[in-house]
């Protein structure tokens, strides 16, 4: 009996415990691929070791070059970059280059994270597309779109919503990274969902692109904060239509009510080739000039009230002028 409790006890310490999402983590590698410049060449962990697969062997690419481009001579055919219709000219050649993913903590530090890393998956292998309990509080919602382009054509489609959690439990598991649960517009509209709510819901997790997901809630049971719905039909098809998109992914968009990142197919030569892009909700054609009130930017809510000087001087503190 005594040896029973000293199980359950033991059960009961390892089960309830904190976690976060090793994944995500950007502060241990770095590389100077043309492609991460965008993230200050701070590549997340899944991508070096899950999608690429390059630590530490590297990987390399070919790039496209002219010599009399490089010259800053004209192109006697009269193009300005170095593209497809260049293969057979005299000029064109290719320059391959070799890029190594640069180790940002030590290798005692390093290994220690591959440790960590070993916990997680274990973790993950276990509750992978399985069923769970969650409880945690809404910090944002945003819709959820989808983006295909072909040839001739391209068109965005509407999913339903993203619900965005900072902190969630998951089973008897406190995460400490945000999770993501999609929901269908239908499903939402009913619930009444707001931000600010706390609910408790049956969910199937899965690992999306490195970030963890939930789908299929049910039984959602939802606690009301102090907000109200603010997505609706008309809301969604006003964004929807007036969105821009960036290439880049800044941290005050995806911070902000009107930042949604949108995952981009490209059909071409019967190939798809994926990425994520980000949209704004706002139509803002350039976010360093986002005119969007600080209260929707993570700003102090008591700045309100000097709302473009506080705008201004964020921009600047985030983006300085490189004139």
């Amino acid at each position: 009996m005594i040896s029973d409790i000293k199980i359950y006890i033991l059960f009961e310490r390892i089960e309830d415990r904190e976690m976060k999402n090793p994944y995500k983590r950007t502060d241990i590698f770095r590389c100077v691929h043309d492609a991460h410049r965008k993230f200050q060449n701070k590549i997340s962990v899944y991508h070096i070791l899950k999608e690429k697969n390059c630590y530490p062997n590297g990987c390399f690419y070919f790039r496209w070059r002219c010599k009399q481009l490089n010259k800053k001579n004209k192109c006697y055919r009269g193009f300005t970059h170095v593209g497809r219709k260049c293969f057979g000219c005299r000029d064109f050649y290719e320059e391959k280059i070799h890029n190594f993913p640069e180790l940002q903590v030590s290798l005692k530090d390093f290994n220690e994270f591959r440790n960590s890393i070993t916990e997680f998956e274990d973790w993950l292998e276990e509750v992978n597309h399985k069923q769970m309990e969650i409880a945690g509080e809404i910090a944002e919602i945003k819709p959820h779109f989808k983006k295909k382009i072909y040839p001739k054509t391209s068109y965005l489609s509407f999913r339903g919503y993203i619900l965005i959690f900072k902190e969630i439990y998951l089973d008897r598991i406190q995460f400490e990274d945000p999770v993501y649960g999609f929901i269908s517009a239908q499903y939402y509209k009913s619930l009444g969902l707001a931000r600010g709510d706390r609910v408790e819901a049956f969910a199937q997790l899965g690992v999306e692109s490195g970030r963890l997901v939930l789908s299929r809630l049910r039984g959602v049971l939802v606690t009301k904060g102090s907000e109200t719905q603010y997505w609706d039909e008309q809301k969604v098809v006003v964004a929807q239509e007036m969105a821009s998109e960036f290439n880049d992914q800044p941290d005050e968009c995806l911070q902000c009510r009107f930042g949604s990142l949108v995952d981009v197919e490209y059909y071409k030569d019967s190939h798809a080739f994926s990425h994520r892009s980000m949209l704004c909700l706002k139509g803002v054609a350039d976010y360093k000039n986002c005119y969007v009130r600080p209260l929707y930017c993570g700003l102090d809510k008591e700045a309100d009230d000097v709302a473009e000087i506080s705008c201004n001087n964020f921009r600047e503190m985030v983006w300085p002028d490189s004139t």
